[in-house]
């Protein structure tokens, strides 16, 4: 990463947690003499938790309308009062057809998501591929990171808000809008740093073939005009990116999958999770393939055990040891015990097996409080071993208010490292290059780890 002072601006997904330690836990004023335990290991106890809930509800609307007449010698009134019952029945009956429609259309939706997470699931049982238009497919999946389109909860491209489909649009001709696009084809599009225009007819086709849109209405964004279409657009947008994803690929489907983190213009980075991209192959599509669905995926890589070559002294009923560093609570720490402010101390992470790495997210300081954060000391640099002589060596940033809840505090000392390629291993260690002493205490403190 250019920048790994982060605060992230959003929830992730992922568990973030917060470590760290303070002597202000540990010793009373005044008093001297910390005790040192070199050579820590811990067995850590991860917890997956899923949340699976599948509801459907139905209700049952009994509608009876009355009609009473004075006499049979009113015949006009008996009439009328036969006209409101029949009109009354009607409308319940629209009302029953309505409600049973949008029932259905939700079935509908939740079969399609389940059959696509589903292909999703199988396919990543497969070995990657590499398909023969990889810069196409990488390109539409970016325009899909981009756009801000994907959740937790899976979403069908050509059946999302048109607000967010706006957005897609959007990202597709910027892209195109670039000399040495893949997704260029014929389309042209003219843009001025500002304003993106280009034919309707060219964009109605080019949205068919890239998401599945048959039925385009033009967002407040987007304004159609003479035959052309052109949207406004800004800089400075934050952005969401997978930089090294993996293919798999049956006779129907191509799925795009990989790491995905935020970013903006401020140097704000962090890991939102794993993006899974699902094309349908369609040979009515001048790309071979069609966007279809897509969803964010928890995946952090299981941490078996941690080693540390030092930790501060248990203290008063809290620990500080290298097990709080992937408990996922941000008021837990593990806390260097080497004397000064730990420069050259190391934490070693050991995998459940050996698999492909792309980085690590560490949340920086004692982030159970602002004054536990300020009162101790936190990173300034870290070297990371990946291992097979793969290593990376970054700043490592953070800040904190004194308004900060402690999943403020965790959000915005969050830093990505990430490597340029990734790396099949079981053993991370990452060794204390730098380090800032608080406001009060030397002690070192970093609240949590993750692997991706």
């Amino acid at each position: 990463m250019k920048r790994s002072f982060i605060a992230m601006a959003i929830s992730v997904m992922v568990g973030a947690a917060a470590v760290g330690c303070s002597s202000v836990d540990v010793q009373e004023p005044g008093t001297t003499g910390t005790e040192i335990t070199q050579g820590t290991t811990e067995e850590v106890m991860q917890e997956t938790s899923a949340e699976q809930a599948t509801e459907e509800t139905s209700e049952e609307h009994s509608t009876e309308t009355a009609s009473s007449v004075d006499s049979a010698s009113d015949e006009s009134s008996e009439a009328d009062g036969e006209g409101a019952s029949n009109d009354s029945k009607s409308e319940a009956s629209d009302a029953d057809a309505s409600t049973s429609k949008a029932a259905d259309d939700k079935k509908d939706k939740a079969s399609a998501d389940s059959e696509y997470d589903s292909e999703i699931d199988k396919l990543l049982e497969t070995k990657a591929t590499t398909p023969d238009n990889t810069d196409t497919l990488s390109e539409m999946a970016r325009c899909v990171t981009l756009s801000y389109a994907l959740s937790d909860k899976g979403v069908v491209f050509s059946e999302m808000d048109n607000n967010i489909k706006a957005s897609l649009r959007l990202e597709i001709l910027k892209t195109i809008s670039m000399g040495d696009s893949a997704l260029k084809g014929t389309a042209t599009a003219q843009n001025n740093g500002s304003q993106i225009t280009i034919s309707e007819d060219d964009a109605k086709k080019l949205f068919a073939d890239i998401y599945g849109e048959d039925n385009f209405t033009p967002d407040k964004r987007e304004k159609v005009e003479n035959g052309n279409l052109s949207v406004e657009f800004g800089d400075g947008e934050s952005w969401k990116i997978v930089e090294h994803p993996q293919f798999f690929e049956d006779n129907n489907y191509i799925l795009f999958t990989g790491p995905s983190v935020y970013g903006d213009n401020g140097g704000v980075e962090s890991l939102v999770g794993y993006a899974d991209i699902l094309f349908k192959k369609n040979s009515g599509s001048k790309y071979g393939a069609t966007l279809v669905y897509g969803r964010y995926r928890d995946a952090n890589i299981k941490i078996s055990s941690v080693e540390t070559s030092s930790e501060l002294a248990a203290s008063k009923g809290k620990t500080y040891s290298g097990k709080n560093l992937t408990d996922g609570d941000y008021k837990t720490v593990w806390c260097e015990g080497a004397k000064g402010e730990g420069v050259g101390e190391t934490i070693t992470l050991k995998l459940d097996k050996k698999q492909l790495v792309s980085g690590i997210q560490i949340c920086n300081g004692y982030t159970a409080s602002y004054d536990l954060y300020n009162s101790n000391g936190v990173l300034t640099g870290v070297k990371v071993d990946f291992g097979n002589g793969k290593t990376k060596e970054d700043e490592i940033g953070g800040y904190a208010n004194d308004n900060y809840t402690e999943e403020d505090l965790a959000e915005s000392n969050l830093n990505v490292l990430e490597l340029d390629e990734p790396v099949e291993t079981d053993t991370i260690t990452i060794k204390i290059t730098g380090a800032k002493k608080g406001a009060k205490y030397d002690d070192t403190c970093v609240s949590e780890i993750l692997v991706f």
